[in-house]
């Protein structure tokens, strides 16, 4: 699994300056060299200036994020190019709001997909519980050696069947779940945070709480102020 940074739109001044417009104000960017009352907080340079937000502006989004008043902070995008299995795609793809996706199709392509190697597989969870998982499994090591043999005989099936000449919209078939997809993902920086919070929740399966943390290590220096008010 990988998540790729490729574009943004935005800052966290962009964020106060969208809130701000209901009293017809806009903001600015502490001068630099001037103090700051959040020496922690590190912005990327504004026009090769380092800059921080004024004490007011940093009041605000905080304000905005505990209210959940999450319209300022969508007037933001962040795009990403994400590479995972299928199942993880899957539960990806559930967050739709202030989210759009364009996935690779295998109808037109015919490279050999690439198979997720889990770092073990786990026991089931005790008693009625219908999702989650336990510790790792006893013999992870002896399913994990199967789960590659099997998943790596299936992918070259896959391009036998695409020498041999079968449509690629049907040879893709015989891949198993475990093969790895790509996708561009872009959406606001409201709608990764949703997605941020119930992901990384310890409910959620182990290797999508991987993947929404690589997304939030992405995404939390270009907004370090609303990222923090919107996840903590």
């Amino acid at each position: 699994m990988d998540v790729e940074y490729l574009d943004h739109m935005g800052n966290d001044l962009a964020v106060v300056n969208a809130a701000r417009v209901s009293f017809s104000k806009t903001s600015e960017w502490l001068p630099s060299g001037s103090t700051s009352d959040y020496p922690d907080v590190v912005y990327q340079n504004i026009d090769g200036n380092p800059v921080n937000l004024k004490q007011g502006d940093h009041k605000l989004i905080q304000y905005l994020a505990r209210h959940n008043h999450w319209t300022p902070f969508a007037h933001t995008a962040i795009k990403l190019r994400v590479s995972a299995p299928v199942p993880i795609r899957t539960q990806c793809f559930k967050h739709k709001s202030g989210l759009v996706e364009n996935e690779e199709s295998r109808r037109y392509i015919t490279t050999t997909p690439e198979l997720f190697i889990p770092d073990s597989f786990r026991e089931a969870p005790m008693g009625n519980v219908k999702q989650g998982s336990g510790e790792a499994h006893y013999f992870s090591k002896q399913w994990l050696d199967l789960y590659q043999r099997v998943g790596k005989e299936a992918i070259a099936y896959y391009q036998m069947m695409i020498d041999a000449g079968i449509c690629p919209e049907q040879a893709r078939f015989i891949l198993p779940q475990g093969v790895e997809v790509n996708w561009v993902w872009t959406g606001n920086l409201a709608s990764y945070a949703r997605f941020f919070n119930q992901r990384t929740d310890p409910h959620a399966q182990k290797e999508i709480q991987y993947l929404a943390e690589e997304v939030g290590a992405i995404i939390e220096p270009l907004f370090p102020v609303s990222w923090k008010a919107l996840t903590a």
